[in-house]
């Protein structure tokens, strides 16, 4: 839990971006129709792969053993009907695990927050600071000790960002600081609000951020990992 947690009537702008949140948020039908697109694109460059395949056989076959099995051939149909309901299984197969890795609706969380017209205020204080930054663009995630001792995560998307558009990640404006306060809504958990204040800490160099992406801890939240830890389990030399 953060250091303080109390809950309070949402501002007028912070509940109309819950209301904005709400009006933009996903339907129940979009991750199918989503999924449907996909499969369709999976088909089609995996028929295209079979006939690019097919065709380089084809060739070597004629040039090799002077024998005809591409599109002149007898069996050329059944190549493409076998060919077609195979890719076509493989792209609904993908696509429907696609689908099931699509995050759970967060409308009827999001619906109650608005419905009950409040917001969860965190307040957390800090005692030291050190980052990391991962290789393919640059970006900066901050790991803040707390005073209880636990270790809490934050993403610079400014640095990914300035990344991506090929600037420099380590000129953003971010500057981590002692006293943290983030602004929620309590049942769907989105961030409306951060603000720092109190003393600037020191995060030294960044360190080279090592670990897969889908093993990355969850941004604005407390990480498992214990400060000490930090550097061996997520930099250079981590498993």
């Amino acid at each position: 839990m953060p250091s303080k947690t109390t809950e309070r009537v949402a501002a007028p702008a912070e509940l109309e971006r819950l209301r904005e949140m709400l009006r933009t948020a996903p339907g129940r039908a979009h991750p199918w129709k989503q999924g449907a697109e996909h499969a369709l694109v999976m088909w089609a460059v995996s028929m295209l792969v079979l006939v690019l395949v097919w065709q380089v056989i084809a060739w070597g076959t004629r040039k090799v053993v002077q024998v005809e099995v591409g599109w002149a051939s007898a069996g050329s149909l059944w190549v493409i009907v076998v060919g077609a309901a195979v890719c076509a299984g493989y792209a609904v197969v993908s696509s429907y695990r696609w689908v099931k890795r699509w995050p759970q609706d967060y409308r009827p969380a999001l619906r109650e927050d608005v419905e009950n017209g409040g917001v969860s205020e965190e307040q957390y204080s800090f005692t030291a600071a050190k980052r990391f930054q991962e290789p393919e663009h640059g970006g900066l995630m901050y790991f803040m000790q707390t005073v209880e001792g636990r270790v809490f995560t934050l993403y610079d998307r400014e640095s990914q960002d300035r990344g991506v558009q090929d600037e420099d990640p380590l000129k953003g404006g971010f500057v981590p600081r002692s006293q943290l306060v983030i602004v929620r809504a309590p049942r769907a958990r989105f961030i409306l609000n951060t603000v720092f204040s109190g003393a600037p800490l020191d995060a030294g160099a960044p360190i080279p951020l090592a670990v897969d992406p889908k093993k990355w801890p969850g941004a604005e939240e407390y990480c498992d990992i214990a400060w000490e830890e930090l550097d061996r389990r997520l930099g250079y030399g981590a498993a």
